[in-house]
């Protein structure tokens, strides 16, 4: 039920903002909005109201505004090209401050969650210290998290921890360069948090598993595990695992990830919510939803060069609702970073230069506007017949993989 809720919300919050920039700036810029719609026919709910028809479709999909943008016709619109400009931009433009407003509910009011590392030794960089030692303060002064120690001694250089060994306590003393600081790698779990589409859940891990060894190496830290997936040079990995209380063996494919190898799992450990003020909040989600923006239409250039890791990377109408369901099921912070992602992607593929999206439009108006007249129905025709082409191929592929990796997932 919290999976069907969540789609549910979470789409539709992405759908309606992006069709109510369309739906306002139109108005705004005079063009008639005949109908306004969430999902797709058949309807369950149609109202007209003034010059729209407002509905709401049974298949949860999409939407649309109709309105005419005066393309593919040869009579020239009444409204300036630049106004249907604005008009056809402003829906990815709602997806960008959707996802700036989410991420700043996140940060400044419902909080994010964030780990809470503790100061164990896990991979040394100075001699003094062993795996397992708990340092209790730097320099005299306590610190509780990995976070606060590292701030320490980065501020210091040199000092002594206060260690805890077993039941001893002993000082250590230190003298860091700035690329050894602070000193050592946290020792964390290697309980992990998995999730939908990624190799490890894919092949079977699920989040709370804790893994116990690659390739029959032992791991006692996420770091090794971390090392031995990255040094892989296989096909599949053996990770052995234990869930509740009982072993277990995944055989998982690595994916290549900027030229080393990762099976999407992250250590699960302690968090604890943090708020921003409201001023720091602001510029955060904003710099956040930018970033977030450009990261997306960088690695999609990247992935277009790369046909086969695109289809692998990507994910259909089945990958959306399993990410939103378990992402719910982390929290609301955590729905609502998901929602804020997918609003990102949203927004990058209607920017597609494909005739019927977004993208395509925004690109036969310009075109327009610099001829001083529109395009050849003729050839808008053929490229929009082009554009529908490119676009079922590709939703077949995404809801084949979809499918596919379903039917194969390891329970």
């Amino acid at each position: 039920m919290l999976s069907v809720v969540a789609v549910l919300v979470g789409l539709g919050m992405i759908v309606f903002f992006h069709e109510l920039g369309h739906f306002w700036v139109s108005k705004a810029v005079g063009l008639p909005v005949e109908r306004f719609s969430i999902g797709f026919p058949p309807f369950i709910f149609r109202k007209k109201a003034g010059e729209t028809e407002y509905c709401i479709g049974s298949i949860p999909l999409g939407g649309y505004v109709k309105v005419d943008l005066g393309v593919g016709t040869e009579a020239v619109s009444p409204i300036a090209w630049w106004k249907r400009v604005m008009v056809v931009l402003a829906g990815p433009a709602m997806n960008l401050v959707l996802a700036a407003v989410l991420m700043f509910v996140v940060l400044g009011i419902v909080g994010t969650e964030v780990p809470v590392i503790n100061p164990v030794v896990g991979t040394i960089h100075m001699t003094g210290l062993e795996t397992g030692d708990l340092v209790l303060e730097v320099s005299g002064q306590r610190v509780d998290n990995y976070t606060d120690l590292h701030q320490l001694v980065e501020q210091q250089g040199s000092g002594d921890f206060l260690v805890q060994r077993g039941t001893e306590t002993l000082t250590v003393n230190f003298d860091l360069p700035p690329d050894s600081i602070p000193g050592f790698v946290p020792l964390l779990p290697t309980i992990v948090e998995s999730s939908v589409g990624m190799p490890a859940y894919e092949a079977g891990i699920r989040s709370g598993d804790s893994i116990i060894s690659v390739n029959t190496v032992p791991v006692i830290d996420f770091s090794e595990l971390q090392r031995e997936v990255s040094q892989f040079d296989g096909q599949f990995l053996e990770l052995v695992f234990v869930r509740n209380g009982s072993l277990d063996t995944a055989w998982v494919e690595p994916m290549n990830y900027e030229g080393r190898s990762i099976v999407g799992v992250t250590s699960l450990g302690k968090t604890r919510t943090i708020k921003l003020p409201i001023g720091r909040a602001l510029t955060v989600s904003a710099q956040a939803a930018l970033d977030g923006a450009g990261t997306f239409f960088t690695s999609l250039l990247q992935m277009i060069a790369k046909p086969a890791d695109l289809i692998k990377m990507s994910g259909g109408p089945v990958f959306v609702a399993e990410t939103l369901g378990q992402q719910a099921a982390f929290g609301l912070s955590r729905f609502l970073e998901t929602i804020a992602y997918f609003s990102l992607a949203i927004m990058g593929f209607n920017l597609l230069p494909l005739p019927i999206l977004d993208g395509g439009q925004f690109l036969f108006i310009l075109y327009e506007g610099i001829r001083g007249k529109p395009a050849s129905p003729k050839v808008i025709q053929v490229a929009q017949h082009i554009g529908i082409m490119l676009l079922l191929l590709l939703f077949a592929t995404v809801i084949f993989k979809d499918i596919s990796r379903v039917v194969t997932r390891v329970r």
